[in-house]
């Protein structure tokens, strides 16, 4: 029997009738395929579900020493990852919740900030004038390092709110002794901006008064060690030679 010819032997005459090869697909990465594991889609649900399995784990009293150990370490671990994506959770709704009355505060004050800064420089105004809008450029300034600074991960308290119409629509404030927001935080902002500490403070690393917070095992990592201090012996004519050749030396401690 007489083999195929190949594709390569096909006479000129009928190459037209002959349906050219397609082209192999190029495959995406594993990354672009839309194809991701529950376990990096949900990773809050999969932490939840891996402290819920070891917990009933560790309530069987029949488990050797070792894997007992061995649990409680993967179980105070995995405790750890679920409260880094709580906390980051709990962040990630807030920013989006707020995001829009954020942005609409931020536009209404650099406006204000902007007329009162012009508002300043108008000649033929008294120096009473002057100190007195050059005030209120200042209390704009917070205004605006309110509206961004404000810290991620708490309930945005809204600087210039709406009113609401018996229509359903909203209304805007009209008016600077409209200003409202919370007067706590903004003279916790007042002081950050005059600590250069604003984006401590927007990304959560400050605490409700402005300091900045104090983390577990912090404490012990800013102690420096006690050195050992080893008992004091008489100074003898042999030892005053080798000091006088090491003259300078601060004994080997370097701050």
């Amino acid at each position: 029997m007489a083999s195929k010819r190949p594709h390569s032997a096909i006479h000129p005459s009928r190459s037209a009738q002959v349906p050219a090869e397609r082209p192999a697909k190029k495959q995406k990465p594993s990354n672009l395929s839309g194809k991701t594991s529950f376990k990096k889609a949900h990773p809050l649900n999969h932490l939840k579900t891996e402290v819920r399995s070891l917990t009933r784990l560790l309530s069987n009293s029949d488990l050797p020493p070792k894997i007992r150990i061995e649990k409680e370490r993967a179980l105070a671990s995995a405790q750890t990852e679920l409260a880094k994506e709580a906390e980051a959770d709990k962040r990630g709704k807030m920013i989006a919740r707020w995001h829009k009355v954020r942005f609409f505060d931020r536009q209404k004050a650099t406006k204000r900030l902007k007329r009162a800064r012009k508002a300043v420089r108008e000649e033929g105004i008294s120096e009473e004038e002057r100190a007195a809008r050059g005030r209120e450029v200042d209390e704009c300034e917070v205004d605006v390092a309110y509206a961004i600074y404000y810290p991620l991960d708490k309930a945005y308290v809204a600087l210039y709110p709406s009113v609401r119409k018996k229509d359903g629509e909203d209304e805007e404030v009209s008016g600077e002794a409209e200003r409202k927001g919370d007067g706590t935080m903004r003279e916790v902002i007042r002081k950050c901006i005059g600590a250069s500490t604003l984006d401590a403070l927007r990304h959560g690393r400050l605490d409700e008064a402005g300091n900045e917070k104090i983390r577990h095992g912090d404490e012990q990592r800013q102690k420096p060690p006690e050195r050992s201090r080893k008992p004091e012996r008489k100074t003898t004519a042999v030892d005053k030679e080798p000091e006088a050749s090491d003259d300078g030396s601060d004994g080997g401690f370097f701050e």
